[in-house]
Formats: C-alpha cells, structure tokens, sequence
C-alpha cells in the first residue's frame, strides 16, 4: 500500500514534539504511534498492537540486540572506572597537563579523529576520556557531545573502518545499475571521498572552534552558563548519563591511571580481533571490514571491558564479591534510559520503512533534470531522509544506485558518476550527525553526559552551517565542474568566515563574548 504524504507525519510528529516537550521518549513513541494509527486504518486499538510489535521487533532484532548489550556492558565497565577510581586519577593527571580549555577540547577533538574504525566506539572511548576533564576545565556537555558526535560518524567514513566497507558496496551497486563496468568498486569509493564535503567540513568546523575558543548560536549560551556559573548542563536537564548522581563518590583507594586505561585499552583491542575474527578470510583489509559483524565486535569488546574491570576489583581487594557485583548492576541502570530511546529509534525507523517514506521523498524528484541540480538535489534528499528516518546507512541504501546511473546517463562520465556516491554520503551523514532519532547522536548524548535535546539543539547550528557550504560548494561543481581540490579550500575559508561572522552576531545577540564566554559589560554613557 502507498501512503505518500502520510509517510511524513511518524517522523515529523516524534521530531516536533520532541523538540516542544524536550521529552524524547514520550515524542518517539507517539510518532511510532501516529504510523501504526495510519497503517491500522486509523483504529486506535490495531494502532495500540501494531505500535506494541514494532517496539518488540526493534528489540529481538538481532543486530538491536547485540547493540542494546554492547550499551548495557559499556554502562558496567564505566561504572568500574568510576568506583575504582579511574576518572579520578585522569583528572588528576589532567589537571598537570591539560591546562586550559583549549587543550581539552583540542584533545577531544584530536582523538576523535584518532579513533577512526567505528563511530560507536570513537563516541564511547573520547567520552569516558574526556566527560571528566571537561567538567574539570567548565566545558559545556552541549560542547562535548557535539565534538563526540562531529568526529564519529564524519571521521569513519574515510578511513579503514566498517563505514567504508558499507560505502564501497553501496558503489558497486551503484555501478551494477548504470552498467559502469571499466572501474573497480574501491576505486569508485576513493574518486567519492573529495567529494563527501560535509563530513570533510564538519570535522574540520570543530578543529576551528577549538582551536579558536569560538562558539555562536545557542552552544554560546550554553557555554556562558558553564563558564560564569559552572553548570556543566542546564538547570532542569536530563543528562543521559549522569555518573556522579548514579554512582556516587569512587571508593577511598589511591587513584591509579591503569584503572581508567586497562578497560579502555582492552575494550579498543577485543573489537578490533572481533573485527578481523567474524571477516577472516574474506580476503584484504577492506574485504575483512565488509565481510566482518560490527556489532558482535562491539558486544565482545563491551563485555570484555565490563569482565576487565570486575577482574580488577577483586583482584586488587578495593572491592569484594557483593561490592563488585553491585557496581557491575548499576552500570547496567545507567544506560537503561538511552537503550529505551534507542528501541524507540529503531522502531520509528521501521514504521518509516513500511510506509515508504524515502521512496516518497525520491518519486518528488523531476524528470530531466540538468546536471547543475543533481548534486544539490540529492544532497538535499539525503540530509532529509536521513534526518526524518535517523538512519544514514538506511539513506545510502536507497540513494546511492539512483545517484550514480543518474549523473552516468547525464554525463556519460564513469569517473564523475562514481564520485557522485561522495554528495550521497554527504547528505547521509547530515542525518545521522543531527537527528534526534539517530543512534550515533544518541550515543553522543550520552557519553557526554548531556541532555539529548539540547545536544541537537545546540548543535543543528553548527551542522546548518556546514551543510550550507558543502551545497554552496556542490553548486559551483555541477555548474562549472571545479575541481575539488579548489572546491575544498574555498569551502574551508568560507566556513572560516561564517563562524567568524556568526560569532560576531552572537556576541550582539546575546552580549556574550564568543570567546571568553563571559556576559559584555556595557559601556555607561557620559
């Protein structure tokens, strides 16, 4: 059956209300409920069982309910860094070495790069290492959660990681369609690379505000807040995790480094051999990644962090068998809150899905387009699929065999169709930075310590921004196929420039200097 517009109204509801309520759950599952309302021809009780089996499918799904586990685990091998005093020997060793703002969120910004082979992992690891120096230095968690969730998914899409293997795929069915046959998949990926503007752009946007001190919009306001009054989240938010008030004060131990690192470093390796141990033999190094199970690595290296740390309680005796068990149990409650939201996700996905709403957004485009509006158009559809579905693989999915056979039969180009995938993974991951509903953001949120809504709200700015010069830039290349290694220094310096001028107009707006983040005094008139 086709829904059409109708197809619209289960993401548009969930996104609405949850930025009017600021209460994510209660806005996903009655966006989840206005789909089933629709698919059960509007009766209320068939909508009630509908919306009731989407939310049990999202969780016995296989793949959901390794990732709902992996969440669970990494909740108990945090907790154990706390108890055992890890957090507070790094902040300890922070405080001699990271002296300033600028370093820590330059650091955070350098190891988000740094941790390049899966986005769930980069979020987990740059925010149990840095939530505490943050606090420490009075960085908003808004700030932190945007530095997580800017250099996640925008930096796995370039290098060896199960990104990549997703996106090499997703081109050669791209060239299967348009029957290109004179280049190989891989190197199609690579020609689409300079061309995936808005990840290369947004990660860098970060390393500018860092290393600048610079904030505009509402990040400014809620970095003036943390400056001048040293609340790390706004009066009346809901942090997605919040360790102190779940955990309580660290056991009266001498804080040791090895007990925040050993977890972290045990966790990175074990999913890393999970990686290559589920794509063994399927070849190369690329060929390992898209042949391995993400989320099978991931959950053997969360339970393997948790396993870590109980093996340290007891080991070093700061901790005895009920102590251990106990702190292993309320690791698991602090993540109950994001693994619901994520369920709702995940089944607001899936009633998109069923009522085809990606295919309805493609079916608006026109026919006989000229080339100028092809990279805009499909930037355009990619960034609002992805942000009304919250998924970006979803997106590629559907996006990248109509991209690549339509700029071939434009153009006749197989080089420049390949590189269109590039604009396709652009717009992708436009959603998955900035949607409420996307688990990568999610996950941002919540190993940050922030309240969800206002890390998309503070960070959909910054992400704006980003996507205004990645489609000005898109707009010169179809017009006038510049190439893009002018296309990506022209867009860096216009990026420079807006942030400068927005900071600018912030610091009007708000009377807050953009730097400084304290309140302007005004001058008193003679």
């Amino acid at each position: 059956m086709e829904y059409g517009w109708l197809a619209i109204i289960p993401p548009l509801v969930a996104i609405t209300l949850a930025f009017i309520t600021k209460r994510v759950l209660i806005s996903l599952f009655l966006g989840i409920f206005s789909g089933g309302l629709i698919i059960s021809g509007w009766n209320p009780f068939s909508g009630v069982v509908y919306t009731l089996n989407t939310v049990i499918g999202s969780i016995t799904d296989e793949w959901n309910a390794q990732l709902l586990l992996f969440n669970l685990l990494m909740g108990s091998g945090v907790a154990f860094i706390w108890r055992l005093g890890g957090s507070k020997a790094l902040t300890t060793w922070a405080r001699k070495r990271i002296k300033t703002r600028k370093a820590a969120g330059v650091g955070a910004w350098v190891l988000g790069i740094v941790i390049f082979f899966n986005d769930y992992v980069n979020a987990a690891i740059v925010g149990n290492v840095f939530r505490d120096i943050s606090e420490e230095h009075k960085i908003s968690s808004e700030r932190l959660s945007y530095i997580l969730d800017s250099t996640a998914a925008p930096v796995a899409t370039f290098f060896i990681s199960d990104w990549i293997a997703f996106q090499i795929g997703m081109v050669k069915t791209g060239m299967e369609t348009a029957g290109i046959t004179s280049i190989e998949p891989f190197t199609g990926y690579l020609y689409s690379i300079p061309l995936n503007l808005y990840c290369i752009l947004a990660v860098l946007l970060v390393g500018m505000l860092v290393i600048t001190e610079r904030d505009f919009g509402p990040m400014l306001k809620a970095e003036h807040r943390a400056v001048t009054e040293g609340k790390i989240v706004r009066d009346g938010a809901k942090p997605m995790l919040d360790v102190n008030y779940e955990l309580g004060e660290p056991k009266d131990t001498k804080p040791m480094l090895i007990t925040f690192f050993l977890p972290l470093i045990v966790l990175v390796g074990v999913t890393l051999f999970g990686f290559w141990f589920t794509g063994r033999g399927a070849g190369g190094i690329t060929d390992i990644l898209g042949a391995s199970d993400p989320a099978k690595a991931l959950l053997w290296g969360s339970f393997a962090m948790a396993l870590t740390g109980i093996v340290m309680a007891l080991s070093t005796k700061i901790m005895n068998l009920a102590e251990t068990m106990d702190t292993f149990v309320d690791g698991l409650k602090l993540m109950l809150l994001a693994c619901v939201i994520l369920v709702m996700a995940w089944s607001l996905g899936a009633v998109t899905a069923e009522m085809d709403l990606a295919g309805f957004i493609v079916r608006a485009i026109p026919e006989n387009l000229p080339f100028v509006m092809v990279p805009i158009i499909i930037f355009l559809l990619g960034m609002l699929i992805s942000f009304a579905t919250g998924t970006s693989w979803g997106t590629m999915t559907i996006l990248t065999p109509i991209a690549i056979p339509l700029a071939y039969v434009l153009t006749n180009d197989a080089y420049l169709s390949v590189a269109m995938s590039g604009v396709v993974f652009s717009g992708a991951i436009f959603g998955d930075h900035c949607s409420p509903i996307s688990d990568t953001t999610v996950l941002a949120s919540i190993f940050s310590g922030a309240d969800h809504i206002d890390h998309v709200s503070t960070q959909v700015p910054y992400a704006i921004t980003t996507a205004v010069v990645a489609l000005l830039m898109y707009l010169l290349w179809g017009q006038f196929f510049i190439s893009p290694a002018i296309l990506i220094p022209l867009g860096i310096v216009i990026l420079f420039a807006l942030m400068y001028g927005l900071s600018k107009l912030s610091r009007k707006k708000y009377g807050i200097h953009p730097i400084t983040k304290k309140t302007i005094k005004k001058k008193k008139a003679n």
